[in-house]
Parts: C-alpha cells; sequence; structure tokens
C-alpha cells in the first residue's frame, strides 16, 4: 500500500507547493508514486499522529526503509504541526505537540492553575523547572487564548 489514502484531498492543495525543509523532495518522491504530495497541505497533526500515518500508508512498501519513513514524519510533523492552547490544554495534549516530557506539561498546568494564564512565551519562564529552550524551539506550536 503507498501514501495513496494518506490526506483527504484540500481543495486548494493542488495549486500550492510544499514547503522548504530537510525531508520534501523525499516526501514528493514518495508520495507522488500514488497520488499529488501536496494532499498534507492544512493537516496539522502531532509527531505520532504523522508517525502512524506514515506507518500505516507504508507498512508494505519494501522499497522505502525505516530511515526514509523517519525523514517523511519529520519533515511533515515540522511543516504540518499542530497548535496547542497552553492556557486550556491538558498536559497530556501539551506533551504530545511540544514533545516535552510529562514532567514539563504538568509543571506548566500546574502553574496556571496556581498563577492564572499565559499571555505570551516569556510567561513560561516563570514555571519552575522547566527546560524552556524546548518551548522556544517549538514555540510556533502555542497560542495563548485566554477565553
Amino acid at each position: 500500500m503507498c501514501l495513496c489514502i494518506l490526506i483527504l484531498l484540500c481543495p486548494s492543495a493542488q495549486a500550492q507547493s510544499l514547503p522548504d525543509g530537510p525531508g520534501k523532495e523525499l516526501v514528493e518522491i514518495i508520495c507522488s508514486a500514488c497520488h499529488q504530495p501536496t494532499r498534507v497541505i492544512g493537516k496539522h497533526w502531532t509527531k505520532a499522529e504523522w508517525q502512524d500515518k506514515v506507518l500505516e500508508m507504508l507498512q508494505e512498501e519494501t522499497d522505502v526503509n525505516q530511515s526514509e519513513k523517519d525523514r517523511i514524519v519529520e519533515y511533515l510533523s515540522k511543516t504540518f504541526f499542530k497548535k496547542v492552547n497552553v492556557n486550556k490544554a491538558p498536559a497530556k495534549d501539551l506533551a504530545a505537540v511540544l514533545e516535552i516530557p510529562d514532567k514539563d506539561t504538568e509543571a506548566i498546568v500546574r502553574y496556571r492553575e496556581q498563577k492564572g494564564s499565559f499571555k505570551t512565551l516569556n510567561d513560561l519562564k516563570n514555571v519552575p523547572g522547566l527546560d524552556l529552550a524546548k518551548i522556544e524551539a517549538r514555540k510556533e506550536r502555542l497560542e495563548y487564548d485566554t477565553n
């Protein structure tokens, strides 16, 4: 089975191209064997969700090795990522989207319950013990809506 049914077709995807990044060419080569690789445009999944989908679609493709599958997942998860509201999401969702340890996401939730909502990335610096470098590396995945 190939990536033919990877993603439901996004109507505007045909006119678009994939964003540049490491792994783009591999996605284009492997996915285009069955469908337009731009079908992923508009999908926003966690790395684990992309891993599951790539595994599902390529499980019978013996000519695609594990290293190539990993590179596809990396490209998709870094390019078409899910966002998370740091003020509303449970710890498990923060962990999945931000790819940080449970202890860090639990600290975020505990801090916001005690001190209130975060308004900016800078506010997360006040969370004791939090590895802010990991958060900053994925800052585009954060939303701060307090409504």
